[in-house]
């Protein structure tokens, strides 16, 4: 059976503060109780969390949380691991109640990204408030479309796109060829793989044929249910005066129709701020091929003005 949602992510930091500070007052996400004094949690839901930062040796994306519908999922994933050749590290008890789940296990994909599979949803019923004053993030009913999307890069990519759909029951929604570089005769274009996980989200996971990425991830994506609250942040960061690293401008991209912009993490990777994602049928969805990017904005920082 295939993932359900992602969950969470988790991330590493050598400065505890600066996370609370970009997650609270940046992005407006609520800072939840945390089961260390060396961990950080942030919610966008009635999830304990969403967000989860460790302090570490390193400013890094470490690992997305993949969502299994019922222990029987579960179960059948880790079989799916075992037989494609991936180690597989059960946690114990302690481990998973603290990430408020039922049962968590870890392993890893051909490209070498770590990641994390659960099932079992805990709720403390805490109403979510935003320090901020967003108005809430898009999570679906119940939580089922997850905390957004997480985009990875894969050397390997033929075989880790394979992985993501044989063994971990991803579909494909969007099989994009970007010439980053201009379009040229000497631009081979950059592939890439958007999946879509067991809900409506347009993808969970996307995939660039580019080399490993040294901040662990390219970026996660979180969506605002209002421009107003998309607009809103993307003035906090412009007024931070470079507190805030903007990364892109705002603008819609062509394949899940996502208006957002691009901030700088405290970890290197980006967060993409959005509103207004595409919402598919994961049953009866048929691949698209895109060969852009955005149909407008998204200029990135290091672009040069024309």
């Amino acid at each position: 059976m295939p993932v359900r949602s992602l969950g969470y992510i988790v991330a590493e930091t050598t400065d505890l503060e600066s996370w609370r500070d970009f997650a609270a007052n940046c992005l407006g996400l609520m800072p939840a109780q945390s089961p260390r004094e060396d961990v950080a949690l942030f919610r966008m839901d009635d999830r304990p969390f969403r967000i989860w930062i460790q302090k570490g040796e390193q400013n890094r994306f470490l690992a997305a949380g993949w969502e299994f519908g019922s222990r029987k999922e579960f179960e059948e994933v880790i079989e799916r691991l075992k037989a494609a050749g991936r180690p597989v590290e059960m946690a114990d008890v302690m481990e998973a109640r603290a990430r408020h789940v039922d049962a968590l296990a870890r392993s890893s994909d051909p490209a070498g990204h770590p990641f994390e599979i659960y099932y079992g949803r805990h709720y403390d019923y805490a109403p979510f408030v935003s320090p901020a004053a967003v108005s809430r993030f898009v999570t679906g009913d119940n939580g089922d479309m997850g905390m957004g999307h997480v985009v990875l890069t894969a050397p390997n990519f033929e075989e880790t796109h394979e992985f993501y759909k044989d063994t971990m029951g991803f579909g494909d929604t969007d099989l994009g060829r970007f010439y980053l570089a201009g379009g040229g005769p000497d631009d081979p274009g950059v592939g890439f793989a958007f999946l879509h996980a067991r809900n409506g989200r347009h993808h969970s996971l996307a995939l660039g044929q580019m080399p490993e990425s040294p901040n662990g991830a390219v970026h996660i994506m979180v969506e605002a249910a209002t421009l107003e609250d998309v607009g809103r942040a993307y003035d906090r960061v412009v007024k931070s005066k470079g507190k805030w690293h903007l990364s892109a401008t705002l603008g819609r991209h062509v394949n899940d129709k996502m208006t957002s912009f691009y901030v700088r993490t405290p970890g290197g990777f980006d967060v993409e701020y959005g509103w207004n994602g595409l919402v598919i049928d994961p049953d009866t969805w048929i691949p698209t091929t895109s060969m852009s990017v955005s149909d407008w904005g998204h200029k990135w920082a290091h672009e040069k003005d024309d």
